[in-house]
Formats: C-alpha cells, sequence, structure tokens
C-alpha cells in the first residue's frame, strides 16, 4: 500500500494548510482510488498529501478526497481545471473546491478567495497598485483604506481579483513589500464587539504579521506546538527603553480581556492594570512586562493597531516618574521585610534603606512643576502655553467657535478647558461620546484665533489636536447639539475640504 493515505489530515487541522487555501476537496464517485486521482491531479502541481476518508465501519470509500499542494496557486488551477469534469474510471463529474475546516460548509463560491490584504505606504496611488498587480490576472478593483476626516492613506489596501487563480499568482508572486495575505470576507467583518473574541483567539492562532516579521521560525501557528518565552525574547530587536511598562489607550473602549490577549502575545506580559470612560468613549490601561526590551517592543508593534471592528490603540512607554517610584519602594520594602526576619538584621543596611524610600518620596512629591502639570492635567502640551484665565460667563454671546478634531479619542472636557482657556474669554468646551470632533466657543474673536494659532497640529499627552475656525453664524442645519449625532456626522462632512486643507500645511 502506498504512503499517500497516511495524511496529517487525520489530525483535522485542515485549517492551519501552509501556504493558505493550498488543499482541495473533491467529491467522487466512491469507485475511485487515490492511484485514479493521482495522475488527474499532480499535472497542476507538486502533490504534498492526497486523503481518502473511509467509513468506519464497513471500510468503504466516503467518496470524498483531499488533495494538499504545495502552493495555493496549484490548488487553485486543478479547481478551475478540474470541477465538474470527468476522470478516468469514473463516468460523473467531480465536484473540486477549497477544503475548509472542519466547522466550515464546503462552498464553491470562490469570492473569499479573490481578495487580497496588502500594506502599502501612504504616498502610493491605486493606479500604481492596479499596474503593479495587473501583472498577475485581471484585477476588479483597488481599494486603498483612508481615514474618514483626513482621507489620508491608512496605510493598507485591499486588491480584489476575477478569480481565485489570479489573486493566488497575485499571492505568490508580487512583490514581498506589500506583505499579501487574503483577506478576511467582507461579510465576517460587519460583526458586533462581541466578535473582537474570535478575532484575537485567530490573531494567536494565525501568526500575525505583528509577531511574525521577528518570530517567523518560532511562533506558534497551530495549537500544538509550545515555544519557551525566553527564547521568544530573545528574538527581540527592539531597542529597550528605560521602562518596562507601557501605556495604552484605545478609542472605542473595548472590553479589558481583549487588550489583555492582544498585548500577552509580547512575551513577558505580568500585569494589566484597566479602567475606562464610558462617557467620553475610550479606556486606558497600563501593561508591565518582565523586562523593558519586551516593553519596547509593545510600543513598537501595537502602537496604532486596529481592531478588525474598528477600535484603535495608542500606545507609549510608560515612564512616569511617579510610577518608577512606587515600583522602587516596592523593592525596597521587600528587602526591609527580609532584613526583619532575618535573626540578626543589618541595622546599616536598615538605614540606608529608610534613607532611600525618604529620597523617593521627596522626589515624588517635590519634583519639577511640569510633572504636576502632567499628571494633574492635560500630559502636558507639546507646545508652550501662557497661564490659565478664568472662563467668560456661559451665559455670554458666542464672537467665534472653534471646531476640534482629535486623534485618536477626544481628551476629559476638563483637560480641554485647561488647553483652552489660556486664551481667555472662553465660555466652554464640548465633545460628544464616541465622536472625535468637539467644539470650544470664545466671547472674543481675538481669544479664538490666538487658540487656532497656538493649538493647531499640537498634541495634548499622546492625543493630537486640530483646531480650525468654525462657521461665525451656522445655518440651521449647521445648529447641532450632543443629543443629534446626524447633525453632528453632517456638519463633520461639511468640515472635511479643511481639514484636508490643514493636513498639508
Amino acid at each position: 500500500m502506498n504512503n499517500w493515505n497516511q495524511s496529517t489530515m487525520r489530525n483535522d487541522d485542515r485549517n492551519d494548510d501552509k501556504p493558505p487555501y493550498s488543499r482541495i476537496f473533491v467529491v467522487c464517485n466512491k469507485q475511485l482510488r487515490v492511484e485514479d486521482l493521482k495522475p488527474a491531479f499532480e499535472v497542476f502541481g507538486q502533490i504534498e498529501d492526497i486523503h481518502m476518508p473511509r467509513d468506519r465501519n464497513t471500510g468503504e470509500s466516503k467518496g470524498i478526497a483531499y488533495i494538499k499542494y504545495t502552493k495555493t496557486s496549484s490548488a487553485a488551477m486543478a479547481i478551475k481545471e478540474m470541477h465538474l469534469k470527468t476522470i478516468q474510471n469514473s463516468n460523473k463529474p467531480i465536484r473540486v473546491m477549497v477544503a475548509t475546516h472542519k466547522n466550515d460548509n464546503h462552498n464553491t463560491n470562490e469570492d473569499k478567495y479573490k481578495r487580497l490584504f496588502i500594506k502599502v505606504h501612504k504616498e502610493i496611488t491605486e493606479s500604481e497598485l492596479r499596474q503593479h498587480f495587473s501583472a498577475f490576472g485581471h484585477v476588479e478593483s483597488v481599494h486603498l483604506q483612508r481615514d474618514k476626516l483626513t482621507d489620508e492613506c491608512r496605510g493598507f489596501a485591499y486588491v480584489n481579483y476575477n478569480t481565485f487563480l489570479d489573486a493566488a499568482r497575485a499571492f505568490e508572486e508580487c512583490d514581498r513589500k506589500y506583505k499579501a495575505i487574503f483577506a478576511t470576507p467582507k461579510e465576517e467583518l460587519k460583526r458586533s464587539r462581541n466578535s473582537i473574541e474570535n478575532f484575537t483567539d485567530n490573531f494567536h492562532s494565525s501568526n500575525s504579521s505583528i509577531i511574525k516579521d521577528n518570530f517567523s521560525d518560532h511562533y506558534n501557528q497551530a495549537r500544538g506546538e509550545i515555544v519557551k518565552r525566553d527564547s521568544l525574547t530573545s528574538l527581540i530587536r527592539t531597542k529597550p527603553h528605560n521602562c518596562d511598562t507601557v501605556s495604552v489607550t484605545c478609542s472605542p473602549q473595548v472590553p479589558q480581556k481583549f487588550i489583555e490577549r492582544l498585548f500577552n502575545i509580547i512575551p513577558g506580559m505580568t500585569s494589566c492594570k484597566y479602567t475606562s470612560d464610558s462617557f467620553n468613549g475610550y479606556c486606558k490601561a497600563i501593561i508591565s512586562y518582565e523586562d523593558e526590551k519586551s516593553a519596547a517592543h509593545a510600543v513598537d508593534r501595537l502602537n496604532n493597531f486596529e481592531f478588525p471592528s474598528g477600535e484603535i490603540i495608542s500606545v507609549k512607554p510608560n515612564d512616569n516618574p511617579l510610577s518608577k517610584a512606587a515600583n522602587n519602594l516596592s523593592s525596597i520594602v521587600n528587602s526591609f521585610k527580609n532584613a526583619i526576619d532575618s535573626a540578626n538584621p543589618d541595622l546599616v543596611q536598615l538605614a540606608e534603606v529608610i534613607a532611600q524610600a525618604s529620597t523617593l518620596i521627596k522626589e515624588a512629591t517635590s519634583g519639577p512643576r511640569e510633572l504636576k502639570l502632567e499628571s494633574s492635567q492635560s500630559e502636558f502640551c507639546s507646545v508652550s502655553l501662557p497661564p490659565p484665565q478664568p472662563l467668560a460667563n456661559i451665559n455670554s454671546r458666542v464672537a467665534q467657535r472653534c471646531f476640534l478634531v482629535f486623534k485618536p479619542h477626544p481628551p476629559p472636557v476638563s483637560i480641554l478647558k485647561d488647553a483652552f482657556c489660556r486664551f481667555g474669554d472662553l465660555i466652554d468646551v464640548s465633545t460628544f461620546p464616541n465622536k472625535t470632533f468637539g467644539f470650544a466657543k470664545y466671547a472674543s474673536i481675538r481669544a479664538a484665533q490666538e487658540a487656532i494659532k497656538t493649538l493647531h497640529g499640537a498634541t495634548l499627552g499622546d492625543i493630537r489636536l486640530k483646531v480650525l475656525e468654525a462657521d461665525e453664524r451656522p445655518s440651521k442645519e449647521d445648529k447641532i447639539n450632543a443629543d443629534d449625532e446626524n447633525g453632528i456626522d453632517q456638519y463633520t462632512d461639511r468640515k472635511r475640504m479643511k481639514l484636508q486643507d490643514s493636513s498639508s500645511s
């Protein structure tokens, strides 16, 4: 008996095929054998394995077969040429399709296999992409993903082909810089927030590009093999920062478990301290790692990561001196306890511990003025601001409004008021739940213009601001409030041209 039936398919891991979609499913006559299928299908490429399941009780063939190729394009060619054709020793047409995993229905619809997801630089055009990818087959469409407000390319695109074979050739032969993969079907992306759990599970098992750059030979694509954390950490090439924790902000907010699962991909995560702000529609987390190298790698790989359902995370080193002081104090307390527990405590050592603790407390409570500003107000601003000034009366006449855009999410209103009140005559600042824009109202044009001049393009902590002049006398259709989200969206659309002009400056 030949060895074509001794298949790893019996482990039922068809969904982990490498390369993707390189295994086909054949529905055929029960009288056919491996010797009948092999000559008919090996003309399309090198075959790794043929498996024909049999009934456990009777030993009779079930009339189906799985054929695994070494290349995706070979499987695609076999489907194109053999579907609904007859072969030797069979007078009935066979059905040939991509072999899906056990939880999917076998489906001859090729739409799932025609679309590629690629990474691109932000200055590329759709015509450039079409020119390159047309070399592999007929391109039906190219779609650059753009920011809804600024219209700036977000760094990735979709290329849709006419056939699975064309897409497979492009997947194998396109320039490696595009890092092409088969795109998730559109209908699967239209899911509820709860579906993020499915995404994070797949994220761990699919060797995503976040980890693949450094761990391609070591990261666990299936579920069976376990790789030691230390061996993974040794492969990290990111230059470490002077801290082992990172600060994470996500907008819109997502549950804690999804943040934990994402950051646990980086080896060495030890804790996740999570908080959420439902009113402003974002969440924050402090993630700790066992070493500075892992923390730096988390910043490098996960900053500006976007979940499939649209949530974007911002990641930066958490180098707040207060946090460092707290960690050092914990170490000192442990040393103090060890000394007390010993039979003959070293009094000199205890004195040194107390002196170190006093120094840390003094530094934490009497640090520079900028540190106090960061921890108590707006995590400071990237531009110099004048001193705070009193707010104008809430009933004052509005002389001019400023249109504010925040990326990736709005900061707390108290922080915005602290920044915008410094130009005088500020009446109020407003933001809207789950929106990335707001308004500042001034009682004088001078103050509004100073705010625009100073704060446009500035950052508050890790949040970038765009400050534009709003309409002085809005029409009825422009008069919106926090309870009219449709009006907000319409107003935002009318501001896009101004945003595009300002972003280019």
